[in-house]
């Protein structure tokens, strides 16, 4: 008997014990509950950090991420072909002069890739990061520069200036990830760009900083509208019955194995057939949500809404053109800033050959080789067309002003062809080029 009462005993200490851990359980559950929702309630975008935002881009663009990764992608690589789509020329600010800098600078373009691979991939690192960091180093095999990036989000590099307005750098220091040695890169050798930065910034601000939950939610909602057409099309069947007990029968009956009824069998029973489908409603709700998210996307980003994806916002050819003009302007302007800093990359890369090669070459000067980035659209070329060129066979302008408003043509370089610098010049060229067939010796016309 005794030990029959230390059994129930230890039975209720168990059981109340039990009691006690669900409890406990659904406490923890409920705190976290709570906290999920405090947590999604208190700010919709979850990248508070510089950190954390380049990092979610990097991984968007490279396609790790979860959601926003096509999306993403497409922005930052429209954005760096509307920057960097004409390549990077180099040319001389005064006609006729500096000639040995622009030879250097050419043969430094172009050993570097920066008017085209690399100069590319740097337009899209500008949209990850917000900021560009370019090291040079002295070649003495080629006896030119090499220009390194250095990636932000990889070495999280710190920048010192000379000044309290952040204008002047003297310095960028940042450990190895590999070795994890402390490297220095002096001031003469540094070359800094930030884009969208306050007046008085340390760093800056990548375009995308406040879109990625925009382009995320495109990303869900066109999953959920994948989701809604699946179950659009799977409708259920519904047979309708008497009563409760003839359902259950009758639902007995179709699963059995040697029914197995599925939809295309032949029916036949006690029952109403027919298949319930969902309504419609949800569909328009998400195909709104995933309409406002992409303009608002677009409207951010500055990349028109029919080169991600959505043509059929535009409503005829007209408008879809005149958006073309902004994008103008969005890119003409962070030229402008890729122009100083392309200055700046020239005549460091100057001062570093004047430094390394011998004191018996004639050293050359900075200042007169300058970066040249044209951007073009259809107005433009329009404008040439109706306006330029018409002065141009009118006299107004030479031929040399007439080729700096092209893409991809050095002015110079065709002036050194020997161009005509007006239509009579070139009509008279043509007429002493044509050969007179009565100085031809055959000109016997009996013959």
């Amino acid at each position: 008997m005794l030990g029959i009462g230390r059994w129930k005993r230890r039975t209720r200490e168990l059981e109340l014990a039990l009691v006690k851990a669900q409890e406990y359980i659904t406490d923890i559950l409920t705190f976290q509950a709570g906290e999920k929702a405090q947590g999604i309630n208190a700010s919709p975008n979850p990248y508070e950090s510089r950190e954390s935002l380049v990092a979610e881009l990097v991984r968007k663009y490279k396609g790790y991420a979860r959601w926003g990764n096509q999306l993403i992608q497409r922005i930052v690589d429209t954005r760096a072909a509307f920057t960097m789509a004409g390549g990077l020329k180099a040319t001389v600010k005064a006609p006729g002069q500096g000639q040995p800098e622009l030879s250097f600078i050419r043969e430094f373009l172009d050993l570097n890739e920066l008017d085209g691979q690399f100069g590319q991939q740097l337009a899209v690192e500008k949209e990850l990061e917000g900021q560009v960091l370019l090291a040079l180093d002295w070649d003495e095999e080629i006896e030119n520069a090499r220009v390194k990036f250095i990636s932000w989000n990889d070495t999280h590099y710190q920048a010192r200036y000379r000044d309290d307005l952040y204008h002047r750098v003297s310095g960028i220091s940042y450990l190895d990830p590999d070795t994890k040695d402390e490297v220095e890169i002096p001031a003469e050798r540094a070359i800094f760009l930030k884009f969208n930065a306050r007046i008085n910034s340390r760093e800056g601000v990548p375009t995308l900083s406040g879109l990625l939950v925009e382009a995320e939610d495109i990303d869900r909602a066109l999953r959920d509208w994948r989701k809604l057409n699946q179950y659009f099309a799977s409708p259920t069947p519904f047979f309708k019955t008497k009563d409760l007990q003839e359902a259950r029968e009758l639902y007995q009956h179709l699963l059995s194995p040697g029914i197995n009824w599925r939809i295309g069998k032949v029916f036949a029973g006690p029952a109403d057939f027919s298949l319930v489908e969902m309504g419609g409603a949800g569909a328009i709700s998400i195909r709104q949500e995933i309409e406002t998210k992409i303009k608002i996307l677009a409207g951010g980003s500055g990349v028109p809404v029919q080169f991600l994806g959505f043509p059929e916002f535009m409503s005829n050819r007209a408008t879809a053109e005149n958006t073309m003009e902004p994008v103008a302007l969005i890119s003409i302007s962070e030229q402008r800033s890729w122009h100083r800093g392309f200055q700046e990359l020239f005549d460091k890369a100057i001062e570093l050959r004047n430094q390394m090669v011998s004191p018996l070459e004639p050293a050359c000067q900075t200042g007169l080789a300058e970066p040249m980035m044209k951007f073009i659209t259809q107005a433009q070329v329009d404008r040439l067309i109706q306006l330029y060129y018409p002065l141009w066979q009118a006299g107004g302008i030479n031929l040399k002003t007439l080729l700096s408003l092209l893409p991809d043509i050095d002015p110079e370089v065709e002036a050194g062809l020997g161009g005509p610098d007006s239509p009579e010049e070139s009509a008279e060229k043509g007429a002493k080029e044509i050969p007179d067939p009565e100085q031809e010796g055959g000109g016997d016309e009996s013959e």
